[in-house]
């Protein structure tokens, strides 16, 4: 069975060979290999070529810098494989990691299936944990999309992921877009998906960077985490009301993620906090419904009476508050 691994690819110079190690020691060898170089500065590019002379599935494509979404698109143009399944260019992989979700796949018949991952932090290992749920099969893409909003088991990442060529019709990442592609896309493939079958070994190795985009400084594009949900709640709402509560609190998750990353920076007069106090009057009841964790809550609460007095009271707290 084919299938085609994608790999966008931009300055990863120093991660990109350990990735490689373990894509060419995968356990299921009907693999075809798109490297996408997105225009990379740093020498990532040679090493792409590099591989392409040592193994005959991997193909590289050349592209003008523009982005991972567009870097993934034109893997997934190019892909011939019935089964898609990606990988960062600075995350690496378990030697059966395609194997594992091509099983899921075609055991349980499903369209979409999911592993497990652990997140690499300068080599301290810890491993993502479910909560609320147990891995298994959910038939029907609104049980999938539930399962997606609900218990977290199905994150929005499409890394540690297995989809059926199908489900990518009609369907593709956000043209140009550097932030949280993954959330604007994640929840159209679900709805493409007949089935999904999550599994529970973990698989996929996630490494922490210190400049990663959870590292970065607060910008404005941290805000388009906001207008995604708010787009993702639309559909939602108009396919699956049932779910749209869920919907709604992941608006005010958003929220809470950029408020938290500038308390991270003390910016506690920055012009946007009086445009966020809206979301709190908007939602505050569907996100107490929601999943989120009491510790959330209660900053959300606060928020909903300040959002600079929660900022206040979450720098002296001294902690890191889940803000999902």
């Amino acid at each position: 069975m084919r299938v085609s691994l994608i790999v966008p690819v931009y300055n990863v110079s120093n991660y990109l060979p350990r990735l490689m190690e373990t894509v060419l020691s995968q356990t299921h060898h009907d693999l075809e290999i798109i490297l996408v170089n997105d225009g990379s500065t740093d020498g990532s590019g040679m090493i792409c070529d590099e591989y392409e002379t040592k193994d005959s599935r991997i193909k590289v494509i050349h592209k003008s810098n523009s982005g991972v979404s567009d870097a993934r698109n034109a893997g997934i143009e190019y892909a011939s494989g019935e089964y898609l399944v990606f990988a960062d260019g600075d995350d690496y992989l378990a030697c059966d990691y395609v194997e594992y979700l091509l099983n899921l796949c075609l055991e349980n018949n499903s369209d979409m299936s999911c592993c497990a991952w652990t997140i690499d932090n300068n080599g301290e290992h810890s491993k993502c944990s479910y909560r609320k749920s147990e891995p298994g099969i959910y038939n029907g893409n609104k049980d999938a999309m539930r399962a997606m909003l609900t218990t977290r088991l199905l994150s929005s990442s499409v890394w540690g992921k297995m989809f059926k060529r199908k489900v990518f019709d009609n369907v593709r990442f956000p043209e140009g877009s550097n932030y949280y592609e993954d959330d604007a896309t994640m929840y159209r493939l679900v709805a493409n998906a007949d089935s999904v079958a999550i599994g529970g070994e973990s698989k996929y190795f996630y490494t922490l960077r210190d400049d990663s985009l959870i590292h970065r400084t607060f910008n404005e594009n941290n805000l388009k985490m906001i207008e995604i949900f708010e787009k993702r709640c639309a559909f939602i709402e108009n396919k699956y009301p049932e779910l749209s509560v869920y919907a709604r609190s992941d608006i005010l998750m958003a929220v809470n993620h950029c408020i938290i990353k500038m308390c991270d920076e003390k910016l506690f007069t920055h012009p946007c906090i009086k445009e966020l106090k809206v979301y709190y009057k908007r939602y505050e009841k569907d996100f107490l419904k929601g999943i989120s964790y009491f510790p959330s809550k209660l900053f959300s609460i606060v928020a909903f009476i300040s959002i600079p007095l929660a900022m206040r009271l979450y720098c002296l707290s001294g902690k890191h508050t889940r803000i999902n």
